[in-house]
């Protein structure tokens, strides 16, 4: 049986041995990958769908680039109960087979020409994704050794960021060459690949919850605690209440601030001077590309740099979150294709780097019984942050008289104001442990 806590150090074993080592943990690293794959080619339809191949106006992108992310938030909460309450298996295959039926209704908005089911049917999927991720981030350090969880994460991260950049860059050629139903349907096949294999799963008490719903009580008090506030409250109590924790759940959130990125990209990628070919669907793709690529490198730097040190750990995290917004200023500033996608690889190195290791950190620090509402407070918090992004930037751009470049620029400057509070905390919290 693989997974459970080891004693050695984090990050001194290879990745292949990680890889290797934790059979359980492969299972669910599988099934997830398997699913990007599809989610990619499933998120350049919709933008296609949105533009009909035009890209006059930011704002009915940044709502359904908000629809990807608003339930996060507004169902994380009640997610992360649910992560801490029930078994996380059944949690992700339920959640998978869910998402497969919601996507292929994609094909029937997509033919009627509704942008708002599209709208609906985004928010739906996107919510049920709100109940598999705490309970995939809860899941994960039960099935994976404690030496290994870095490597792990950095895998996780990476094959994130491939998906993105095999979905991005093969989403767009079949767009150009198939269309956008073939997109669907494959991702909407691609669910139901990963729910059979996390049927090979073994159900065990790492799987199980950490204690049962409290039930008794009447009135007020019991229904409370039937929906879960009881445990809602608990959760944010311990976060609160750990400095630590408090300021690593802030990482991501500070981040966020800076979630308009996809729309950024999606136009500067659709602008003369940027399209491939002149096809603005391969443009968008190249971009998308690009960001999955330093997506993908920049764990893995980190790793190499930092192994399993926490006191490295938190240096590059520190140096990721001035890096990627400095970057960024150069992409608003850069004209012409090239240089911008050389730019996003650049920034996403940092970009990755800051969200594996906050993971990494809170995966060792937070405890089982409260691991899933951490991590869906967490996610709760940065898709908060990267809807107001979408929104507040697509409001200038289509009403506030800022141009693509003007409003890059702000949200590049906006965001070093984070990267400087986690600076400034780190070393009173450093301050504080010595005195």
């Amino acid at each position: 049986m693989s997974g459970g806590r080891g004693t050695g150090a984090p990050g001194r074993r290879t990745l292949f041995q990680a890889f290797r080592d934790n059979e359980d943990w492969r299972r669910l690293y599988a099934a997830r990958t398997v699913s990007l794959f599809g989610d990619w080619f499933n998120a350049l339809a919709i933008v296609h769908l949105l533009g009909r191949g035009r890209y006059d106006s930011a704002l009915p992108l940044a709502v359904v680039f908000a629809l990807k992310q608003l339930p996060v938030f507004l169902f994380g909460p009640l997610a992360g109960v649910v992560a801490d309450r029930f078994n996380r298996k059944k949690i992700l295959i339920s959640c998978d087979l869910l998402a497969s039926v919601i996507v292929l209704f994609f094909l029937l908005a997509g033919h009627a020409g509704s942008d708002s089911w599209l709208y609906v049917l985004t928010a739906a999927q996107i919510t049920i994704a709100a109940f598999a991720e705490p309970a995939r981030q809860a899941l994960t350090p039960s099935l994976v050794r404690r030496e290994d969880l870095l490597s792990a994460n950095t895998l996780s991260s990476a094959t994130w960021s491939t998906m993105f950049t095999l979905g991005s860059a093969a989403g767009s050629l079949v767009l150009a060459a198939v269309g956008w139903e073939a997109a669907i349907l494959l991702d909407a096949c691609t669910y139901v690949v990963s729910a059979w294999i996390l049927t090979g799963l073994p159900i065990r008490a790492t799987d199980a919850p950490a204690r049962p719903p409290r039930d008794s009580g009447e009135g007020a008090g019991a229904l409370s605690r039937l929906l879960g506030l009881e445990d809602v409250k608990e959760g944010l109590r311990y976060i609160a209440g750990d400095r630590r924790v408090f300021r690593l759940i802030l990482v991501k959130f500070g981040w966020g601030s800076m979630g308009a990125i996809t729309l950024f990209l999606t136009l500067l990628g659709a602008s003369e001077g940027f399209r491939l070919g002149g096809s603005a669907d391969l443009g968008i793709g190249f971009l998308w590309t690009c960001r999955g690529i330093g997506t993908g490198l920049g764990p893995f730097l980190a790793r190499g740099w930092a192994g399993g040190d926490p006191r490295r750990l938190e240096h590059s995290l520190t140096l990721a979150f001035f890096g990627a917004p400095l970057v960024y200023m150069g992409v608003a500033l850069s004209g012409t294709w090239w240089l911008a996608g050389f730019l996003v690889f650049l920034a996403h190195l940092g970009g990755s780097t800051l969200w594996v290791i906050s993971t990494v950190l809170l995966q060792m620090t937070v405890p089982p019984e409260v691991r899933g509402r951490t991590f869906a407070a967490e996610l709760g918090l940065v898709m908060l942050s990267s809807t107001g992004s979408h929104l507040v930037y697509a409001s200038l751009l289509d009403f506030g008289g800022l141009g693509l470049t003007a409003t890059m620029l702000c949200a590049s400057t906006l965001c070093l104001i984070p990267a400087v509070l986690w600076l400034w905390s780190g070393r009173k919290l450093a301050a504080s442990c010595v005195s």
